[in-house]
């Protein structure tokens, strides 16, 4: 009996749908916490669509759970060990562009000397993030999963950061670490340890404290403000803060991560509250392009399409809304209930296809995926295409390393 206690599988937990309930649940329940005046009842519609669809993806977990565990393990086994050679020379091309960047911008948002919206080069700069993150990705997988020339994988990594460093890419650099943090534990393949908990919570703390005293710095920066970088008196003031946040013994850097959290549901509600939306085939498309399609792609087709559905905002310096904001404005519950079926079908139909196209990357999608999840109650990642369109580098990927195969074998066959 104890040997087979012992060898008992544990299947892992990185998985969409169980990251869309715990992040949306964490949210509620930080809502509820009442340290910004601009959280208010959430009232009944919200609160029973919430519990509609966690129940739901929470279901579907349950589902793939297994399945998805089994196939990112066998991925790891076919894939883990890449030519480290070949990442540096990438990490060396995106450095690169990212020098080119600079020039372009006469500066970097980095040192306050350029706007981060207003950096780089266009497109070439969004396709250098994209392809820059998937790298990053990548590196972290085979240093966790082997044990050679890690120092030349550190470094590597270190030359491929530098090019988001740059850009001061908080968002980007927060989904990154996110997919890093669920690529070690797709790794493990065993349960957490109280020691190996302790840590990853200790990190996940001191990445929230660093992301508050980095947003602080560049409010500071923006409005022209002189204080120390632990105070966070513009957040605090802006966010609304009350006295039960503001008395208590919380580090106020830590103010940036709950208004993050919890102010996109407190659009959300605002909006429900303001508007109703009627359902009209006048804009399907655009409903259709605007909310499933990387905004690299809409913003060209319909360029104006965020100021002709904008949302209602509780203030405008948080202009986050949850992933089911936007459809609202469109179609109304309508829209939110089609943008939920499609949450609930997308990882079904997109990872069968990883399975049958490029199943060596198939835990890089998984984490993709998930990461979109984990960040739906803040906003709609299927559409930010710094990370949405890394979803299609796994099947480039995939055909590279077929055609790889495919000639290793055929010169094998000729020798």
């Amino acid at each position: 009996m104890e040997n087979n206690a012992k060898s008992r599988k544990v299947y892992s937990n990185i998985n969409p749908y169980f990251f869309f309930v715990m992040t949306f649940l964490i949210t509620v329940v930080l809502y509820s916490f009442d340290f910004s005046e601009f959280n208010v009842s959430l009232g009944t519609k919200v609160i029973t669509f919430l519990i509609i669809a966690m129940v739901l993806n929470f279901i579907l977990y349950l589902c793939f759970r297994k399945q998805w565990s089994d196939a990112a393990l066998k991925a790891q086994k076919n894939n883990g060990r890449q030519s480290v050679n070949t990442y540096t020379l990438w990490a060396i091309v995106f450095l690169g562009l990212g020098i080119a960047d600079i020039l372009y911008s006469h500066g970097i948002p980095l040192l306050g000397q350029v706007n981060y919206k207003e950096y780089g080069f266009p497109t070439i700069h969004v396709l250098m993030v994209v392809c820059d993150s998937f790298l990053l990705l990548s590196i972290a997988k085979t240093f966790f999963l082997t044990k050679v020339r890690r120092l030349q994988l550190l470094c590597t990594a270190g030359i491929a950061l530098l090019p988001l460093l740059f850009g001061l890419s908080r968002g980007t650099i927060v989904i990154l670490l996110l997919g890093i943090l669920m690529l070690f534990l797709l790794t493990l393949r065993k349960k957490i340890t109280i020691k190996v908990g302790v840590v990853i919570g200790l990190l996940l703390l001191f990445g929230l404290y660093l992301f508050g005293i980095t947003g602080n710095y560049r409010m500071n920066h923006d409005y022209g403000h002189t204080e120390n970088l632990t105070e966070s008196s513009l957040i605090l003031s802006i966010g609304k803060a009350t006295n039960k946040f503001t008395d208590s013994n919380i580090p106020k850097p830590f103010y940036w991560t709950y208004i993050y959290a919890t102010s996109p549901i407190a659009n959300f509600r605002y909006n429900t509250e303001l508007s109703s939306p009627t359902a009209s085939t006048a804009n399907i498309g655009e409903f259709l392009v605007t909310n499933f399609f990387p905004d690299f792609i809409s913003k060209r087709i319909y360029p104006t399409y965020e100021d002709d559905y904008q949302a209602w905002l509780v203030t405008n310096e948080f202009t986050v809304t949850t992933a089911f904001t936007l459809p609202y404005t469109f179609l109304g519950w309508m829209g939110v209930c089609v943008f939920l079926i499609y949450v609930l079908l997308f990882p079904i139909v997109y990872l069968e296809l990883i399975r049958k196209f490029a199943p060596g990357y198939f835990d890089l999608a998984l984490v993709l995926t998930s990461t979109i999840y984990v960040l739906m109650p803040f906003s709609n990642f299927f559409s930010f295409s710094a990370l949405s369109m890394q979803l299609f580098l796994p099947f480039i990927c995939g055909l590279f390393s077929q055609k790889k195969s495919i000639k290793q074998n055929y010169e094998r066959e000729e020798a």
